[in-house]
């Protein structure tokens, strides 16, 4: 089944796309925020990249704080794609206020603020970005990172090595 991550960021992605299209003359500049417990989702990989995608057509920012000890692979894809802000904060900045400070902060700004436009060549805050990022696909049954897979021509699940029968919707896969 889908997660409560990837059906929040269809959604997110729905209503952004609503208020794009709406013909009235005040049009917001959405943003996404992700504050993630989690270091990874390879089972929602193709849901959420298909929302990723939608937010990069639309100009949405897609920002992501991970609370966990390991970083996010497709939440630093979101970011990085997005032009989004990707933060994993060290143990001691959890502690007290500074969480709340550096959350108000960062991830508070608006795009104008963020980026350097025409009246200013330099940007007014200096957003955490993810330094490298890896853009390999994860097997859906090992949740590790791979170079070369076998797709699952269904459902589109990733698999490390070939299978027979797709783990995520049975259907039945050509190995040739």
């Amino acid at each position: 089944g889908v997660s409560a991550v990837a059906s929040a960021f269809a959604m997110a992605a729905c209503r952004c796309n609503r208020e794009a299209s709406d013909k009235r003359g005040n049009k917001p500049v959405p943003r996404v925020l992700c504050i993630a417990p989690f270091d990874d989702l390879p089972g929602q990989y193709v849901a959420m990249m298909n929302s990723i995608f939608s937010f990069q057509k639309g100009g949405v920012l897609v920002d992501a704080c991970v609370l966990c000890p390991k970083d996010c692979r497709l939440l630093q894809q979101a970011s990085d794609i997005t032009g989004g802000a990707y933060w994993r904060p060290a143990v001691q900045d959890l502690a007290g206020s500074s969480l709340v400070q550096y959350l108000i902060t960062v991830f508070l700004s608006d795009k104008g603020t963020r980026f350097a436009d025409a009246g200013c060549s330099t940007p007014l805050l200096r957003i955490p970005r993810p330094q490298q990022v890896d853009y390999r696909a994860s097997c859906f049954r090992s949740s590790e990172p791979i170079d070369l897979g076998f797709v699952c021509s269904v459902c589109l699940a990733i698999f490390s090595q070939p299978v027979v029968i797709c783990d995520i919707c049975d259907s039945k896969m050509a190995i040739e």
